[in-house]
């Protein structure tokens, strides 16, 4: 009876996994036609693959599939890695999480700086801006193969935003010099001790520390979408990502990484306390490299995203489960992307989106929706560039609008329809935004 009752419950299993796996393809589908999707996700439980999906090309110049074992760039997601390792150092006895940056860098002058602690860089509390504080950053500095000692006289000679532990703010140059850090206590670079700690004890044979002028066998091809059109991601050198968003993984390594973190797992109890234990009172809260969804379904999770890459990685620790994105195309939807993947694999609620069709407009059609709109004090900007409409909330990053009718367009890497108002004479008064089935009214100023 027990034989047949498991045969049973193996069969149900299959169907139901077989199910979940046919709207998993359709709906990658979908977003590969919606929004040029390209790369791998995985679904993982008890370190067992699930579903592994892989859509697009390694290569678009070659036509070369993207295939199991297909390494990408996961960008921020290197910050779990190097917490960690800070969290190891600290069990061994190296290092205290109340240590100050002026303990390991005794030509730091500037007192605030200097009495920053381990803790409020793991857990970007520091006041250190993000990438955007560096002066010329984009512009500039970001294609700069920096030495180690230029990467931080950059850093150091940025402005803090705050009093060190008052705030959080989200700040790569912090992860940056917790890895200078590591150096320093190890005498070793990061990628030996990275190496060393976790990769090879975990077998992660397919991930790594990326370096500008390195070969790495199986990268896919970096990409970057520029509207609708798929272009070779612009340069970014790794010199001002040390420990922050260097590394590089296949979806198969990044599952044994999750994995790890399971009940009996490699990681002690006491490390794993340190890691997910909310540090920050913000929603979503920050751990030491991973941010914490409490709420719904417990998840400790991070998103990548640079030239060529979108990238997230869950860990589901109740359900031992991991939901893996990894994407060789910037900048793609992945919070939407997860929260649709999510649904499908736990049977939630959940409709396929829709490839909506767009219609042709001149540039003098295009030209009289943008302006300005208010609703309150929310601003709402609608701009034309080469033809292309683009709508800008607030500080928000601007994105692409595409007109599906007279006065409906729909974003593809926003999930929005925006519905404009005209008058008696065909001007246009005002709009309509609708996001996830919330409304809210604009008028054009």
């Amino acid at each position: 009876m027990y034989k047949i009752t498991i045969s049973f419950l193996m069969a149900i299993w299959s169907l139901v996994c077989s199910g979940q796996s046919d709207v998993l393809n359709k709906y990658l589908d979908i977003q590969q036609q919606r929004i040029n999707f390209n790369g791998v996700v995985l679904v993982a439980k008890n370190n067992q693959t699930l579903y592994q999906i892989n859509v697009g090309k390694a290569s678009q110049e070659l036509n070369v599939p993207i295939n199991t074992g297909a390494v990408f760039r996961i960008a921020s997601i290197s910050k779990q890695f190097t917490a960690t390792l800070v969290a190891l150092a600290t069990e061994e006895g190296r290092l205290r999480l109340d240590d100050s940056l002026g303990t390991f860098f005794p030509e730091l002058k500037n007192t605030q700086w200097r009495k920053i602690s381990l803790h409020q860089l793991l857990s970007h509390t520091s006041g250190i801006p993000h990438n955007e504080g560096i002066a010329d950053y984009w512009i500039l500095k970001s294609r700069l193969p920096l030495s180690k000692e230029q990467a931080l006289a950059e850093i150091f000679a940025m402005e803090l935003l705050f009093e060190p532990g008052t705030e959080m703010h989200y700040s790569s140059p912090g992860y940056l010099l917790l890895a200078c850090i590591l150096e320093t206590i190890y005498r070793q670079p990061y990628a030996k001790i990275l190496e060393e700690k976790i990769l090879r004890p975990l077998e992660m044979h397919y991930a790594g520390v990326s370096h500008s002028s390195k070969l790495i066998p199986g990268m896919v091809s970096a990409y970057h979408m520029l509207g609708d059109s798929l272009m070779v991601a612009p340069y970014r050198d790794f010199s001002l990502m040390k420990g922050s968003g260097d590394l590089y993984a296949s979806a198969e390594d990044l599952a044994k990484w999750n994995s790890s973190f399971s009940t009996g797992g490699m990681w002690s109890e006491s490390l794993k306390k340190l890691l997910f234990t909310a540090h920050t009172h913000n929603t979503p809260n920050y751990g030491y490299g991973w941010f914490i969804r409490p709420q719904g379904r417990l998840a400790y999770y991070h998103g990548g995203g640079t030239f060529g890459c979108s990238a997230l990685s869950a860990w589901y620790p109740d359900e031992q489960m991991s939901i893996i994105i990894l994407s060789n195309v910037s900048v793609l939807p992945v919070d939407e992307l997860w929260s649709d993947i999510e649904k499908i694999v736990f049977g939630e609620p959940f409709e396929l989106p829709m490839i909506r069709p767009t219609m042709r407009m001149g540039t003098a059609e295009l030209q009289k929706f943008t302006g300005r709109y208010m609703q309150g004090q929310q601003e709402l900007d609608i701009v034309l560039v080469n033809d292309q409409l683009y709508a800008k909330l607030g500080a928000n990053p601007a994105f692409e609008v595409y007109p599906e009718s007279k006065l409906s367009f729909f974003g593809k890497k926003v999930d929005v329809r925006l519905t404009f108002k005209s008058d008696e004479e065909d001007g246009i008064t005002g709009l309509e935004a609708d996001v996830k089935g919330q409304k809210h009214h604009f008028t054009k100023k």
